[in-house]
């Protein structure tokens, strides 16, 4: 299940525009993976020493990132530049960041004295030192980069050894073989071959990156192998109980970033996490305890232009876009030269709203919308139709977002699946396998 992030900035006449794609963490039994050839072999763990910082620079959008996570980070030049080459910073970083509420054991561990047990909060996080945990010994708690996803031996243009994460454009970035593809019948470990999301060795994007990373190293829960006391007050989990190397959620996460020179998308950058749940917990089937969750988010530091204090952050329920703005507009370079800001705006993709708040939260005159819901029931006629809709939506939002009923392709068809929300799913009978509906095809909501 995927979510969408969007980034607007706008300035005349131009928007940067900057997607997100972000994948719902979904927990599962780890035993399921074995056979798939994509599946990162369990020897592969988060690992400090092989962070790697790289440069961004597929269009108009230009800037440092960490195989961690993290993008654009502060003071590190090129950061957050828009247009590439001629522009000004807008954005001083990003974080990704997935939390938890997990029990957390006391009354079972004598050091606690009696104390009843409580719920933790994990929240796994590697962004600078505002998002930035550490261990008892100076080691860092959040996302690692699993070794294997880049060549630690790639050697810059300058003779110097300069590790980057893996770039689509920079063969020497590769590692020797892709530790996700070794269960590849064809070609295991698709060596000398680009991971790309579209297919081995594939360029769709003028630039692609592709890593993974985990919250192994984040012990803050659990109960220290040297001095045998816990690392928190508030209680004990092993999201892995019977593998103590295991920390934080037990999570993780394969990385692309995509950007699109083309005119429609040389001001968006597209970044898709797909979050795995690895451990040995059900976030889903362990309940009894019904506060048990799992949440996925991004820390966003906006700071437009160089000079600080007249930023302004606000969010578009429509649109779904969280964007900030710089007050006058103006930003001023570390030369002191004046330069016109942009808004940056971050936004989900494809971001469900809560389907059990009686809320419309994206006020497009849907309310409780579900992600999953099946098909629904059958409506046939335009009447009954128009009926059911003007009875359990709200028709101002609906066609203020969507456009007239009338223009709606299953109301058009005379024929809704009302699962299908929004009224824009038509099917057909593709006899002749053209993937477009042909004279004499017939349509169905329901094929």
């Amino acid at each position: 299940m995927a979510y969408g992030s969007e980034i607007h900035m706008r300035t005349s006449p131009k928007w940067l525009l900057v997607l997100v794609v972000l994948a719902l963490v979904v927990p599962f039994d780890l035993h399921a993976q074995n056979g798939s050839s994509s599946q990162v072999p369990p020897e592969y763990r988060g690992d400090e020493s092989e962070i790697a910082r790289g440069i961004l620079d597929g269009n108009l959008i230009e800037t440092n990132f960490r195989n961690h996570g993290e993008l654009s980070r502060w003071n590190d030049n090129p950061w957050g530049i828009w247009p590439r080459g001629v522009g000004g910073r807008h954005v001083d970083g990003v974080g990704v960041l997935v939390s938890g509420r997990v029990p957390g054991e006391r009354a079972k561990w004598s050091f606690y004295e009696g104390k009843p047990d409580t719920m933790v909060n994990p929240v796994i996080l590697t962004y600078r030192d505002f998002g930035k945990k550490t261990g008892p010994s100076g080691e860092l708690w959040g996302w690692l980069p699993l070794p294997g996803f880049n060549n630690p031996r790639r050697i810059n243009n300058l003779g110097q050894l300069e590790p980057t994460p893996a770039l689509s454009d920079d063969q020497a970035s590769w590692p020797e073989f892709w530790p996700d593809r070794l269960g590849n019948p064809d070609d295991p470990g698709w060596a000398g071959q680009w991971n790309g999301f579209f297919g081995r060795g594939v360029f769709n994007a003028d630039l692609e990156s592709y890593y993974v990373m985990d919250d192994f190293s984040d012990k803050e829960y659990q109960v220290s192998p040297g001095s045998g006391q816990p690392l928190s007050q508030w209680g004990v989990f092993y999201a892995s109980p019977t593998d103590s190397t295991v920390g934080g959620l037990g999570m993780q996460t394969g990385v692309r970033i995509f950007q699109w020179a083309n005119v429609l998308a040389e001001d968006a950058m597209f970044l898709l996490y797909r979050i795995t749940n690895v451990s040995e917990y059900d976030y889903v089937a362990n309940p009894p305890i019904e506060d048990v969750g799992l949440w996925f988010g991004q820390v966003m530091d906006y700071g437009l232009g160089n000079e600080e204090g007249d930023e302004t952050a606000s969010f578009d329920p429509q649109r779904d876009v969280t964007f900030g703005f710089d007050q006058d507009g103006i930003g001023q370079s570390p030369t002191g030269q004046l330069y016109d800001l942009g808004y940056t705006g971050f936004a989900f993709l494809e971001s469900p709203a809560r389907d059990d708040d009686g809320t419309d939260n994206d006020e497009d005159g849907i309310t409780d919308e579900l992600r999953f819901g099946g098909p629904g029931m059958l409506i046939e006629g335009q009447d009954a139709i128009r009926a059911f809709v003007e009875a359990n939506y709200d028709m101002e939002n609906f066609e203020r977002y969507n456009g007239p009923l009338e223009e709606r392709p299953a109301f058009a068809e005379g024929r809704w699946w009302t699962g299908d929300e929004n009224l824009d799913w038509v099917g057909f009978d593709d006899a002749n396998g053209s993937g477009v509906i042909d004279p004499g095809e017939n349509t169905r909501s329901d094929v």
